[in-house]
């Protein structure tokens, strides 16, 4: 591992969205870093949505993964698999509790130089309306000097 600070990585953030009034892909490259901590991998990243930017941390265990995000739109969320699990969204709009019934959760990554892609699906409620279901795939490999 080199330092403490992490390795520079790429991202590619795909999230594929099918609810109520049809499907959708939302996609975004991004720089960050990487790190492990015991059995804990560290991907840390900022996202650039219109004019608000945000600071996201994901928190990757065994079976497990909590995304954090502080900026334009604040989102504390822990996904288990097969396991329906409580969090929270909020924006300029207000401050929403959610839920997700998370299907999917794989994690894969391999050193020298560092790959990996995680693999989140989940069913995802806003109160008590389902928003639908929600893929993301997330992909990083060390960056290049």
């Amino acid at each position: 591992m080199k330092g403490q600070q992490g390795i520079p990585v790429s991202i590619d953030f795909e999230t594929l969205i099918k609810d109520p009034h049809g499907r959708d892909k939302v996609s975004f490259q991004a720089n960050g870093l990487y790190y492990k901590k015991d059995d804990v991998s560290y991907l840390l990243f900022d996202e650039n949505h219109e004019d608000r930017k945000v600071k996201a941390t994901m928190k990757i265990g065994k079976g497990e993964v909590t995304i954090i995000r502080n900026g334009g739109v604040m989102m504390r969320h822990q996904y288990r698999v097969n396991e329906t699990t409580e969090g929270t969204f909020s924006n300029e709009l207000g401050v929403f509790q959610t839920k997700a019934y998370t299907k999917k959760l794989q994690f894969l990554v391999s050193e020298g130089p560092l790959k990996g892609v995680l693999q989140l699906g989940y069913k995802l409620f806003v109160g008590d309306e389902n928003a639908g279901s929600y893929n993301i795939t997330v992909s990083i490999k060390e960056a290049t000097i």
